[in-house]
């Protein structure tokens, strides 16, 4: 089981250098000595799952590789997303309690045990891992109907988006995504610094991850903008055009070294919901607010 985890592990590593942001840092995270495994199923956590019925009684042990949790005061808790692997029908087993509302159990390295569901309308998907010499294990992800709604033009009034890194530049990349706001990399750490300063980025529970949760709306993003602009606290876009992002993909895969991956780039002309903001665009936003 020891190499199966290591052939299925995908996590983050290495360190950040935030200057490239404004110098502005993360949300507390642990230290890299804390955080660093030389062995990559140790970063596994577990997600149980009971089942009780007149009978008879269910017991199902999975191995959790990632998982976005909310939690409350008083110990209420929201799950967000899990990624399990393991045999065919205790993960068809999974399955039916994502759809039924169920609640697991889970634990890990990076969080102490908690009891959630992923609530109504979670979606899942289903895949195999096929690796030489073993028999094929199913692969689950389930996501709540929340984290879901975050895809562009899903839900454009809403007021929650959840994020699986603190990224300063991923949570610029994805909330502009998200809504479609005209921005530029550059503002990346005033982005950061001003969801700080105003309580708007709270950070959520995670397993093989970094998640965070980013509170604000479309009209509440831009009037930011429109005055950051206006009091010269982000400098305005030269020129119209593609805007290249180099978006951190830590949540997917590291290097076979163990060292940060390199980041992706990607190009607004690609998605037109990303773009450079045009200078009578942003002239608009000013006036505005």
């Amino acid at each position: 089981m020891k190499k199966l985890f290591q052939s299925l592990t995908p996590f983050w590593g290495g360190t950040r250098d935030w200057s490239q942001h404004g110098g502005i840092a993360p949300l507390e995270t642990k230290p890299e000595k804390e955080r660093a495994m030389k062995n990559a199923h140790e970063r596994f956590g577990t997600l149980e799952f009971t089942k009780r019925m007149k009978d008879t009684t269910t017991e199902i042990r999975l191995r959790l590789d990632r998982v976005i949790a909310e939690v409350e005061e008083k110990r209420n808790c929201m799950l967000h997303l899990i990624s399990v692997v393991g045999g065919d029908s205790d993960v068809g087993a999974i399955w039916g309690a994502v759809n039924e509302q169920s609640f697991f159990t889970i634990c890990g390295p990076e969080i102490e045990p908690l009891t959630a569901s992923l609530g109504e309308g979670a979606q899942c998907l289903r895949g195999t891992l096929n690796i030489a010499g073993r028999k094929p294990f199913r692969h689950l992800v389930a996501i709540s109907a929340e984290l879901a709604k975050t895809r562009p033009g899903t839900d454009p009034g809403g007021q929650r988006t959840v994020l699986c890194d603190d990224d300063a530049m991923f949570v610029l990349y994805r909330v502009a995504q998200r809504f479609g706001l005209p921005v530029v990399p550059e503002w990346a750490g005033w982005f950061r610094e001003e969801l700080g300063r105003r309580g708007a980025i709270k950070r959520l529970v995670g397993q093989g991850c970094r998640p965070v949760l980013v509170t604000g709306t479309k009209k509440m993003f831009l009037k930011w903008i429109g005055t950051a602009l206006r009091q010269k606290r982000i400098p305005f876009p030269e020129a119209n055009g593609p805007v290249q992002w180099r978006v951190s993909h830590d949540f997917f895969r590291v290097s076979e070294t163990g060292a940060e991956a390199e980041p992706v780039q990607l190009t607004s002309g690609e998605d037109k919901a990303v773009r450079r903001p045009g200078r009578n665009e942003h002239e608009d936003c000013v006036e505005s607010f």
